[in-house]
């Protein structure tokens, strides 16, 4: 009996994949982009699935730097 559960995705596509979508967050905030929406990717063929993507800005926790400190 075949199994229609999903493959498992090797670790490092999945390590691979966090990296890249954080550096083309990063850049696309870096370049002045509109980085915060919800979009719908559809699959290439109707096997693929659709994917629901959000993004969504937070602010720190805690501020590492205040500019009120520095002295001329």
């Amino acid at each position: 009996m075949e199994s229609t559960d999903p493959p498992t995705p090797a670790p490092d596509a999945t390590v691979a994949f966090e990296q890249e979508l954080e550096e083309m967050i990063l850049t696309a905030f870096g370049r002045g982009a509109a980085v915060e929406g919800t979009w719908t990717i559809s699959g290439p063929v109707a096997d693929a699935p659709d994917w629901h993507v959000t993004i969504e800005k937070v602010p720190p926790a805690e501020r590492t730097f205040d500019p009120t400190l520095l002295d001329e």
